[in-house]
């Protein structure tokens, strides 16, 4: 979670990397939008997080609206604190994360997934997470670092470290995996 202005410099280097970009530019914002949604996501959640004071209030009801157009225009429905560093969402499309979930640093989310609530619970996702495209994710279960889902699973039960999981319900394929 972004608590200072040092943790939110290290989100943002994470993000980039991710993408293979070192710096960011203006105008990257119109080259990589996916990028630029990532980096806002990250600029609320440094302002909701370290800032107060009715200047930051109003800049942050500003910057929220700001952000949910480039939600609707990319079809993300990620909210604030919900995901670790080294964020990458691999393409546009429909993305749901409940508020209620946690992910970890360096996951990779692809295109029409959801991580929802089941009983008003939803999924902790560890570090290193690899989610396959059109996969569904939810309840109270717990995913492991180093764990790749794959495409269209649905998956309602907790797995451990390092394995690849798939189907529906998603089952282990493969343990040990080389993320």
């Amino acid at each position: 979670m972004i608590d200072s202005k040092s943790t939110y410099k290290k989100y943002l280097n994470e993000d980039l990397k991710c993408y293979g970009l070192n710096k960011w530019h203006f105008w990257y914002g119109f080259r990589y939008p996916i990028v630029a949604f990532v980096r806002h996501l990250r600029l609320i959640e440094y302002i909701s997080n370290c800032h107060k004071g009715l200047f930051w209030s109003k800049f942050l009801i500003f910057q929220k609206i700001l952000f949910r157009k480039r939600s609707i225009f990319l079809g993300f429905s990620i909210p604030p604190n919900t995901c670790g560093r080294g964020l990458k969402i691999n393409h546009w499309g429909t993305i749901v994360i409940s508020p209620e979930a946690s992910i970890g640093a360096n996951a990779r989310i692809n295109v029409c997934v959801n991580i929802g609530l089941k009983n008003n619970l939803a999924p902790n996702i560890g570090d290193n997470v690899y989610i396959g495209p059109g996969a569904k994710l939810f309840g109270g279960i717990t995913i492991g670092d180093n764990v790749i889902i794959g495409a269209n699973s649905v998956v309602n039960k907790s797995f451990t470290d390092g394995v690849t999981i798939a189907g529906v319900p998603a089952e282990i394929i493969k343990r040990k995996n080389n993320f």
